[in-house]
């Protein structure tokens, strides 16, 4: 099987989440907004979801292996919507301005909001293209691996943050730039950790290319696209639209993807010896 140590890859992400959410989300439970539950349950559950993919895999236990891969089908919408859920709060804390009292968000709404979309793309792709492959083991098991990754930059730049690594320390108002460089660092460490999989594997590791590809766009669009005054139009605009019909919207777009990319990966009905051909 591929990648033999991607369960322990896929380990040190989860690690990393917990421990980059640890101050402002796990410990702090129950005043979070159920967008941020709904986020955080099903982003952790993914994560899960795909070490459990990679253990079965290289332990021989593919009827768990497929079981859990047609389970991903329902997941995945409900994934969608929590990454929904989380541009909706956004929008709502950058529409009601000072009044929210999140001074961050005001400060880096729109590069939140673009990264956040890109970050969406990326799920959507790299997802459906696991299912399309789902029958070749290479690039479906790297297009599923790339999903994690997405979900990298915003626990581990808090995790620079929460252990006041020297230049990405928030402690005050004053650090608040800080913040977007430790996403941007952050997407940098994931996009190297991508093309090292690359040079060490080969063309078989093209999904990790692909990964990539969106960190990178990730990195380009949320560094330089802060001031965009269509970005800021776009939040206002999205702030005003109910947060059911937002989270509703992405897990309509999930299931989509789920549908989709099922039907993309179907065998081919095999003609019968003789059969007409059509004219």
């Amino acid at each position: 099987m591929p990648y033999p140590r991607a369960p322990y890859y896929v380990l040190a992400v989860m690690a990393v989440i917990v421990a980059g959410f640890w101050p402002s989300y796990w410990s702090i439970l129950g005043t979070s907004r159920w967008q941020f539950h709904l986020h955080g349950a099903v982003s952790t559950t993914w994560v899960l979801m795909v070490f459990f993919q990679t253990w079965t895999a290289h332990h021989g236990q593919l009827p768990l292996h497929r079981a859990t891969g047609k389970a991903s089908l329902f997941l995945f919408p409900l994934l969608i919507g929590g990454l929904t859920g989380i541009i909706d709060v956004t929008a709502k804390n950058y529409l009601l301005g000072e009044a929210a009292q999140n001074p961050v968000t005001m400060m880096f709404g729109p590069s939140f909001l673009i990264g956040l979309a890109v970050a969406l793309a990326a799920y959507v792709t790299l997802y459906f293209l696991a299912l399309r492959n789902r029958r070749k083991v290479w690039p479906h098991a790297g297009y599923l691996l790339g999903t994690p990754i997405i979900l990298f930059e915003s626990p581990f730049s808090r995790l620079m943050s929460n252990l006041g690594v020297p230049g990405f320390a928030v402690r005050g108002p004053e650090d608040f730039p800080k913040i977007m460089d430790g996403i941007l660092y952050s997407d940098a460490v994931a996009l190297l950790f991508c093309l090292a999989v690359y040079w060490r594997v080969g063309p078989r590791a093209r999904p990790f290319l692909v990964t990539a590809g969106f960190v990178g766009l990730q990195m380009v669009t949320m560094g330089l696209m802060k001031d965009a005054g269509w970005l800021k139009s776009a939040l206002l605009a999205l702030g005003t639209v109910p947060s059911g019909a937002v989270v509703a919207t992405g897990v309509v777009i999930g299931a989509a993807t789920s549908w989709a990319g099922w039907q993309a990966g179907k065998r081919p009905v095999a003609q019968m010896p003789g059969a007409a051909q059509p004219a």
